[in-house]
C-alpha cells in the first residue's frame, strides 16, 4: 500500500514539477496560424486588425493576447504602433496574470492526468484496488478544480487586459470599432 501511495505522490508531484518549471505554451491565439490580408476593395476608412497592421516588434508583450480593433482613417501608423505598444506596456500586470493562470490550469490539467494514471496501477488486492480508485479519483478531482479554476481565471484576466488596452487607446483619441 505505501508503494502505491509513494507512486501516486511521485507521480502528482513530478507533474506539478514539470509545469511549474516550464513557461509553458503561449495562449492558444498564438498557435492559430495567420489570415492572409484580403486585398482591398475601394475607398473608405481602414481597419486595424491582425491581417491589416505591420508586423510587430518582437518585443512588443501581448500581441498574442489580443489585437483592438481601431478604424485607422486619418491615422499614423508609426505613431498608432508606438501607442498600442504603450499600452500594452500599461497592461503587463494584466498579462502576467494570464501567465500566471495559464500555468495553474496546465499544473490542474497535468494532476488530473496523473489521476487517471495512477487508476491503472495494478494492486493485489480488493481494499488497495478500493484505496487507490478513492485515491485516484479524489487526485482527479482537484486536478480538474484546479484547472478549472485556472481557466476561469485566464477569461478574466484576459478580459481585464482587452479592457485595459482598450481604455488606453480610447484616452490616446482613438476609434475602436469593437469594445
Amino acid at each position: 500500500m505505501r508503494l502505491v501511495v509513494t507512486a501516486l505522490l511521485a507521480l502528482t508531484l513530478g507533474a506539478c514539477n514539470q509545469t511549474a518549471q516550464s513557461e509553458g505554451p503561449e495562449p492558444v491565439a498564438a498557435a492559430l496560424p495567420a489570415v492572409p490580408a484580403l486585398p482591398p476593395q475601394g475607398a473608405g476608412p481602414r481597419l486595424a486588425s491582425s491581417a491589416t497592421v505591420p508586423a510587430l516588434p518582437a518585443d512588443d508583450p501581448g500581441a498574442s493576447v489580443y489585437e483592438p480593433l481601431v478604424d485607422m482613417h486619418r491615422v499614423n501608423p508609426d505613431r498608432y504602433q508606438r501607442d498600442l505598444i504603450a499600452c500594452r506596456q500599461q497592461a503587463s500586470p494584466q498579462l502576467a496574470a494570464i501567465k500566471r493562470a495559464t500555468q495553474q490550469q496546465q499544473t490542474g490539467t497535468a494532476i488530473a492526468v496523473a489521476g487517471t494514471l495512477a487508476s491503472y496501477i495494478p494492486v493485489p488486492g480488493f481494499r488497495q484496488a478500493q484505496v487507490l480508485a478513492g485515491a485516484a479519483n479524489a487526485v482527479q478531482s482537484v486536478g480538474g478544480a484546479t484547472a478549472e479554476s485556472g481557466a476561469a481565471a485566464v477569461e478574466r484576466a484576459s478580459a481585464d487586459y482587452a479592457l485595459v488596452v482598450d481604455s488606453c487607446l480610447t484616452h490616446k483619441r482613438y476609434k475602436l470599432l469593437r469594445s
